[in-house]
């Protein structure tokens, strides 16, 4: 994995592979480096997953040390809500600023995080996007508080800038679903991209999805031309990122994203 490197605070941490302003700055981090033990080893983020408190603060600490300023620790609950300001919930699955060395954050296992930047790297996004938050909007929540913030003269000219990192997510090998996950999306994807985006496995009523394709399509569908990922599927690499999907019991990692001015 080229962009995979080991940091001098001893992490082992993913850069995303896109085309962003120099002060725009994004890491993802992996299970390696921390402290936690089998198994959540070792650099297990999530507080809310039977880890000890005291390794996941250590593993918190350690991930700080490369940041600006304390990461902002969302309460994601598979829903659309979006932070975006200190007197917003921190009850959301995404957030959006405008401000230098806010880092926002997004804790994942299987579901997908993404990252947003404009063209000037004025105001950045992210949202945790799991089925049912690409089913519900999630996406379009994201892009709307942007463009609340923003106020640009041209919204589909903005959208069309906006730069965006689709993070380490099960992939479609491994992402089995049933039908209540395929009539989600069916009402809201066209029927000839449901053939292609969900294939039926052996068993009656089962699905493989394909997340990337899913959110590749309803970013498209909103005018963005600069979609980036590595296509990494986080339950094919058991070394270097958790799948509660895979593990059952599983620690989480984080996906970074901050400005520099």
């Amino acid at each position: 994995m080229k962009n995979l490197i080991h940091t001098d605070h001893g992490l082992d941490i993913l850069i995303p592979n896109w085309q962003v302003p120099e002060h725009v700055q994004a890491f993802v981090s992996t299970r390696l480096g921390g402290v936690s033990k089998i198994p959540y080893d070792s650099l297990n983020i999530g507080k809310h997953v039977g880890d000890h408190s005291d390794h996941v603060e250590k593993n918190r600490e350690l991930l700080q040390q490369m940041l600006p300023s304390k990461p902002l620790w969302l309460n994601q609950v598979h829903g659309t809500q979006i932070w975006s300001d200190p007197q917003s919930s921190l009850e959301a699955d995404g957030a959006v600023t405008k401000l230098a060395n806010q880092v926002l954050t997004i804790m994942t296992a299987d579901c997908m995080p993404i990252l947003f930047c404009d063209e000037q790297g004025d105001i950045l996004g992210v949202c945790h996007a799991g089925w049912r938050g690409l089913a519900q909007g999630v996406i379009q929540k994201t892009l709307d508080e942007m463009l609340f913030k923003k106020r640009p003269n041209d919204a589909k000219k903005y959208l069309s800038k906006i730069l965006v990192y689709l993070g380490p997510t099960i992939g479609p090998r491994h992402f089995e679903v049933g039908e209540d996950v395929f009539d989600a999306f069916s009402t809201i994807l066209p029927m000839q991209l449901m053939e292609t985006y969900f294939v039926p496995t052996h068993q009656a009523g089962k699905y493989l999805a394909n997340l990337f394709a899913i959110a590749r399509f309803q970013l498209s569908r909103k005018g963005i031309e600069g979609i980036y990922s590595d296509q990494i599927c986080c339950f094919e690499h058991a070394d270097l990122f958790y799948s509660h999907r895979r593990d059952t019991k599983s620690g989480r990692f984080a996906s970074f994203l901050w400005k520099t001015l």
